[in-house]
């Protein structure tokens, strides 16, 4: 191959690996334990019974936090009050609700595991403020028995 061909090649093929790179969208991923440990009081106040994971994927650029969530061992996962949903992501040291997963769990087909998965739009301030600082929130599940959380785990693991 000529030079000049082969260096036309390489410049191509080096612009188009540039090009697909620069357009794929950045995601970040975060998981965690579910455990009866309350993060804003630091005791234990949940579904001691209870054992669950929860997986997140944030995707800054659509302004989305997708997540799975597995439960087991607790009660169908609940609103703890009109118009919230039964999972949350709360923002230490208040407890306050920062997303509604707006999740509705359903139960595997063995009958012992609550799943739920699914995206929310997210304001893109929120977004920064949880990849700048993970470990400032939990994500927060609810049943009927534990109405302030059955089980909570830590953005940062």
């Amino acid at each position: 191959m000529p030079k000049p061909l082969a260096f036309a090649v390489l410049a191509l093929v080096a612009l188009l690996s540039y090009a697909g790179s620069a357009t794929a969208a950045e995601e970040f991923k975060f998981t965690t334990t579910l455990t009866a440990l309350n993060p804003v009081t630091g005791t234990i106040t949940g579904d001691t019974d209870a054992t669950g994971k929860a997986e997140f994927t944030i995707l800054p650029e659509e302004g989305l936090i997708c997540y799975e969530i597995e439960v087991e061992g607790t009660t169908e996962p609940t609103e703890p009050a009109p118009g919230l949903g039964s999972a949350h992501i709360h923002v230490l040291p208040s407890g306050g609700i920062a997303v509604d997963l707006e999740s509705e769990f359903t139960l595997d087909e063995v009958g012992d595991e609550f799943k739920a998965s699914g995206c929310v739009e997210v304001d893109s301030e929120l977004i920064e403020a949880i990849l700048a600082n993970p470990e400032a929130y939990y994500v927060n599940i609810h049943t009927v028995e534990f109405p302030g959380g059955a089980l909570s785990g830590s953005l940062s693991g």
